[in-house]
């Protein structure tokens, strides 16, 4: 009896540990199959066609990278009783969580015929009315219409802290120009009107500048001398350091009443993009924008262009320093000097490697 007994118990104990094992394998496998696929939280554009099925959905994530598993997928719409996914725009990405991807998926997506526009950091306004045009139904013309709107601009002045009646200088080629902050932008449809895409990012400009306020207004200069002078750094600079020592040589140009001496500035005032070759009549044009050769100002009427926030940091906290000059060698790779003397053998050496840009 006691042999029995003992079987049993073992038996019992075995059951037992197996019972365990496999329930562990499978809420371990539950988690992993349930967990996110990677990191990444760029989110990607899902577009659930308007008749799919679960299974229909679940391939789709699952190429996408977004699920582990569609077996998986299926499962956790039954246990959350989801009976239709809507045809309809989504943006998930690999961060989320099976439970996380569902949700988003139940709470609704963006309208299929949504649409994103990037504007990359450092564009200026003419690269604006080419993208808009590409990107939507309006054309250049468009664009340049409204900026030309006397009515409109005054209306924006009025809205935000930010913009002034220093942006409706006649010689300014587009009021708005180093007002609209970079970023990407959903809009409904292609049919989105200029004033609206305009909106939307001088929206988000106003939420960056408004935790600036007490800089700006401790600043030396106003705020379109600063915006000014962040559309410049945005446009010599590569990275992070170059804004910051680009800034400060123009801080100290600025100090002495010396022209900034920007080689944007003369691409800017006569309208051509920096793949283009830069004459020297270029450089000498008389245009309220440069701010080198014969004719130069000491600092350009408005912005020539639309700075990121590095640019802008760079401006609004600036850091000290001695150097007056920056020289670029072909590989956009700053070097800054203190004095004429100092930047004319920089010039000289960069040559003499093989670095300096020729035509």
């Amino acid at each position: 009896m006691k042999k029995i007994k003992m079987r049993k118990k073992a038996i019992f104990v075995i059951l037992s540990f197996l019972f365990l094992l496999c329930l562990t394998i499978i809420i371990s496998l539950g988690f992993y199959f349930t967990s996110s696929v990677s990191k990444d939280d760029n989110l990607k554009n899902i577009i659930v066609e308007q008749g799919y099925t679960s299974s229909d959905v679940a391939k789709i994530l699952k190429e996408n990278n977004i699920i582990k598993s569609e077996l998986m997928f299926k499962l956790f719409l039954k246990i959350k009783k989801v009976d239709n996914i809507y045809a309809a725009s989504y943006y998930i990405s690999e961060s989320m969580n099976l439970n996380e991807v569902i949700d988003t998926l139940i709470d609704g997506g963006h309208n299929v015929n949504e649409i994103a526009i990037t504007f990359r950091e450092g564009i200026n306004m003419m690269e604006i009315a080419r993208i808009i045009e590409k990107n939507t139904t309006n054309t250049k013309d468009d664009v340049y219409n409204l900026l030309k709107d006397s009515k409109y601009i005054d209306s924006l002045i009025e809205k935000y802290w930010f913009l002034t009646d220093s942006i409706k200088d006649k010689d300014i080629y587009y009021p708005l120009e180093g007002y609209l902050f970079p970023d990407t932008y959903f809009f409904s449809s292609e049919d989105v009107e200029v004033s609206l895409i305009f909106k939307s990012m001088l929206d988000q400009m106003e939420v960056v500048l408004n935790k600036y306020q007490d800089e700006i207004k401790n600043s030396n200069y106003d705020i379109h001398t600063l915006m000014t002078l962040a559309s410049i750094t945005q446009s010599e600079g590569v990275n992070e350091d170059d804004f910051k020592n680009i800034a400060s040589v123009f801080f100290n140009r600025l100090k002495d009443n010396t022209p900034l001496g920007s080689c944007v500035t003369s691409y800017y005032g006569v309208k051509k993009s920096m793949t283009e070759e830069l004459l020297i009549s270029d450089i000498n044009s008389n245009n309220a924008y440069n701010t080198r050769g014969n004719n130069s100002k000491i600092i350009s009427v408005g912005p020539i262009s639309n700075p990121g926030l590095k640019a802008l940091d760079a401006v609004f906290n600036p850091v000290k320093t001695s150097y007056y000059y920056f020289v670029s060698d072909k590989n956009r790779k700053l070097y800054f000097t203190k004095t004429l003397s100092e930047h004319e053998k920089m010039i000289s050496k960069l040559q003499n490697e093989g670095l300096w840009y020729e035509w």
